[in-house]
């Protein structure tokens, strides 16, 4: 899936979040944003998720042009060709791994007789096979994020956005998940744009780098 940014700038009040930001992300490609906390990348994958408006410019993602996008139907859409990692992992505590993944494929109306052979091969991608009965409070912090990667997996999805998804892990799990995510791009030709303040994943793996600083 592509992603066009085309002079985009995005407003809370008096605030300047993004200030004529124009790239080009082609299908395919794994690209990293980099920059200072406050720098705009987070407000960039809200806007790519169009959980907020932008103020000026013009977004295309995967052929749809935010501008023309009018209807939730539309939107929803688009939405459930996306898949997210968060920081904060977002799994609902009271259900178990598996319950949490096909809570998500449930929303998006997933064909309810795959759903379990859905789940067993994202699990089984992301080593989680034998976790997938436990509650999120019984998982160490990688196991958390590899969820939380079968969950965006498990859509089947043509871009991943992954925002700071190794910020809560240590050096060991955030490699490991950096590799899984390599591999899921090089390997299924899964779009991935990856917010992150770790130079040492950019300068490792080579890949397209769009820097943020104030805004710009």
């Amino acid at each position: 899936m592509d992603v066009v940014f085309d002079s985009v700038s995005k407003s809370y009040g008096p605030i300047t979040a993004l200030k004529e930001i124009s790239f080009e992300i082609k299908k395919g490609d794994f690209v990293f944003v980099v920059g200072a906390s406050g720098s705009g990348k987070s407000t960039l994958i809200k806007l790519i998720l169009r959980q907020v408006k932008l103020s000026t410019g013009r977004i295309i993602v995967g052929g749809s042009d935010y501008l023309k996008l009018k209807s939730f139907h539309n939107i929803d859409k688009l939405r459930r060709k996306i898949g997210v990692i968060f920081q904060d992992f977002q799994l609902i505590s009271d259900l178990t791994i598996e319950e949490n993944i096909a809570l998500g494929l449930d929303i998006v109306n997933f064909d309810p007789h795959l759903i379990p052979s859905n789940i067993d091969v994202v699990l089984k991608k992301v080593k989680l096979s034998n976790r997938r009965f436990l509650f999120p409070s019984q998982l160490s912090g990688g196991e958390l994020q590899r969820a939380c990667l079968a969950r965006a997996l498990s859509i089947d999805p043509e871009l991943i956005l992954a925002d700071e998804p190794t910020g809560n892990l240590d050096s060991v799990n955030a490699w490991n998940l950096i590799k899984l995510l390599k591999d899921i791009n090089e390997k299924q030709g899964t779009t991935i744009i990856m917010t992150t303040h770790h130079l040492d994943f950019v300068k490792s793996l080579e890949k397209n780098v769009i820097t943020l600083s104030k805004g710009s």
